[in-house]
């Protein structure tokens, strides 16, 4: 009955008549809906068109009218639910990790650490946690009714992947240039500087528009770029045999193809490119991206675990010999 009510204020939402097509475009997605998720076409007819993929066909929770009933949504199946709880639990996982892995090993390695190795060790694991609790709340918010509480839960999801890159970058350069502080330092502010600067570009309205993506990416993909520039340099000047120890480089190139084949799924939309409707709950390319990030997160920890490890069973010592 909703359906047939709402036929002759479509003709006058496509006239532009204001409030009462809204009214109408509420009704038929808000109540018709509101029961059941939503298929892509319908998707096309609400009020606010949510952020979704072509060939994801099903599985779209309605709009809802409050940050309220947008966290309702963990409560029950739909597209975004694996998005969602991928990051929660590696959000929890990464405030946990620091507690059993530097509690291990004999000596404890929290026994040994210095002042700067549990900053920088803070910072990953911090920044990772950050990050992925951010992309939770971004997934959440999709379906908010409220274009601006969208464009924020973006902003945010844009800050986290930015904080997890320069977190990231930390411990690398500590332990990368442990014999040369004055370096450590330089890299340390161009970095932080970088990191900085993207943030308050991507806080432009400009930025955060559908027909900027391609920017997005290569901005994002320049900052993570960036990061390399201190581990080749330390390479260079210090030499391949003493740094793949010093900076656990295996491990770091283990994230870079576990982030570069996330990041290619993504951008492909594989699987569900090749078999639409098939991945729309389960498998899509964005869970691969999520899946994929926190295992790199994982890898990583493990480099800088490593680099850790050989620092201190050197005696902290800057001669080290292949």
């Amino acid at each position: 009955m909703a359906r047939i009510d709402a036929l002759p204020f479509r003709r006058q939402e496509q006239s532009n008549m204001g409030k009462a097509s809204h009214l109408v475009s509420t009704v038929e997605v808000g109540i018709e809906t509101k029961d059941r998720l939503l298929e892509w076409a319908e998707l096309q007819l609400a009020p606010r068109q949510q952020e979704g993929n072509q060939y994801i066909l099903s599985g779209y929770r309605p709009l809802s009218l409050s940050i309220k009933d947008c966290f309702k949504s963990w409560i029950y199946l739909h597209n975004e639910t694996v998005n969602i709880f991928s990051h929660v639990l590696g959000s929890i996982l990464f405030l946990v990790l620091p507690f059993v892995v530097l509690s291990r090993e004999a000596p404890r390695r929290w026994s040994i650490a210095t002042s700067g190795d549990k900053a920088v060790c803070c910072i990953y694991f911090g920044g990772v946690a950050i990050c992925f609790a951010l992309s939770t709340i971004f997934h959440t918010l999709l379906c908010h009714d409220n274009g601006r509480i969208v464009s924020l839960g973006l902003q945010l999801d844009f800050l986290g992947v930015l904080l997890l890159m320069w977190g990231a970058t930390v411990p690398m350069i500590y332990y990368g240039f442990v014999c040369d502080p004055t370096l450590r330092w330089i890299y340390w502010a161009l970095q932080t500087g970088l990191t900085f600067a993207t943030a308050i570009y991507s806080m432009r309205p400009s930025f955060r528009a559908p027909p900027l993506k391609v920017l997005r990416a290569l901005t994002f993909g320049g900052s993570a770029l960036s990061s390399l520039v201190p581990i080749v340099h330390a390479v260079v000047r210090y030499g391949w045999a003493v740094q793949v120890r010093r900076m656990g480089l295996v491990w770091v190139l283990v994230t870079l193809a576990l982030n570069a084949m996330g990041t290619v799924a993504y951008a492909c939309k594989f699987p569900e490119a090749i078999a639409p409707r098939s991945f729309d709950l389960f498998g899509a390319s964005h869970q691969i991206l999520h899946v994929a990030v926190i295992c790199a997160g994982v890898t990583h920890m493990l480099g800088i675990l490593q680099a850790f490890d050989f620092l201190h069973n050197k005696g902290n010592t800057c001669v080290i010999r292949g």
